[in-house]
C-alpha cells in the first residue's frame, strides 16, 4: 500500500502509528475542519481514505464520499482514536472494509455515513 488520507482529527500520531504497523508507508492528514479543505483534491497515490467521523463536518464527508466513489478509493469510517481504528482495521481482516460494510457495521456511527 502506497497512501493513505486522513481527514478529521488534531491528535493523530496513534492512528499513524496503528496504519504504520499495517503497513502505510506514506500518509496525508486534512483536519477537515478548515474552509480550503473542502476544496482540496485527493493525492493520486491515495488507495484508502480514513475519515474520522467524530471530527469533519457533513458537507466534507460528502465530498470525499463522492471523489473516493469516483475514484474507486477505500473509505473506512471511524471514530477519533487509534484503539478504534486498530479494531476495525482487525475486524476486517487484511482487506479494509468499504463504505456499504459500515453502514451495517455496530463500530461505524450510522448518522456519520448520511
Amino acid at each position: 500500500m502506497s497512501s493513505v488520507l486522513i481527514v478529521g482529527g488534531d491528535q493523530i500520531d496513534g492512528i499513524k502509528q496503528v496504519l504504520n504497523n499495517h503497513g502505510v508507508d506514506q500518509i496525508n492528514h486534512w483536519s477537515g475542519r478548515k474552509s480550503g479543505d473542502s476544496n482540496k483534491v485527493i493525492p493520486l497515490d491515495t488507495k484508502i481514505i480514513v475519515l474520522i467521523t467524530n471530527w469533519i463536518s457533513h458537507s466534507i464527508t460528502h465530498k470525499i464520499k463522492r471523489s473516493a466513489i469516483r475514484r474507486g478509493i477505500k473509505v473506512i469510517y471511524t471514530p477519533n482514536g487509534a484503539t478504534a481504528l486498530h479494531n476495525r482495521l482487525v475486524k476486517s481482516g487484511s482487506d479494509f472494509e468499504l463504505e456499504s460494510d459500515c453502514e451495517h457495521s455496530s463500530i461505524a456511527y450510522s448518522n456519520s455515513l448520511h
